[in-house]
């Protein structure tokens, strides 16, 4: 029952996020057609998701057996493994992608673009190894 109450209280936020952005849009105004764009796609995504999310907590908090197997299952140490084993495995294989899409950028002259997943790479090695070595410490 306590992750489906966080759960209902995230996806609230998330609703509050996409109301907060819809004021925005509402009560200010835009010099582009970019930025209305761009902020009723931030409308639509977060008030879209955050309803369902509550749609659903609410649903899981008020069948109590379903919300303790779905807890019970969160905390199961298979299930926390098989999530870490993915986590592994998208990292890996997203370093690699962003490699060939630097590589990919830069051979095609898109200096910006490069540049940019150039630096996500590095931050992301960065934390890496802060986290990795952080953790060697700790357990």
């Amino acid at each position: 029952m306590n992750y489906a109450k966080k759960t209902l209280l995230y996806f609230i936020g998330h609703t509050s996020v996409g109301i907060i952005a819809l004021l925005y849009a509402l009560f200010s105004p835009f010099s582009g057609g970019a930025k209305e764009g761009i902020i009723s796609g931030i409308i639509g995504g977060f008030i879209t998701t955050g309803v369902l999310g509550i749609v659903v907590s609410l649903r899981l908090i008020n069948n109590p057996q379903k919300a303790a197997e779905v807890e019970m299952s969160k905390n199961e140490e298979r299930t926390q493994f098989l999530r870490m084993k993915t986590a592994a495995a998208i990292y890996s294989v997203m370093i690699y992608v962003e490699s060939a899409g630097i590589l990919v950028t830069g051979l095609l002259g898109f200096r910006e673009i490069c540049l940019t997943l150039g630096a996500v790479l590095i931050i992301k090695v960065i934390l890496y190894i802060g986290f990795a070595s952080h953790y060697s410490k700790k357990y």
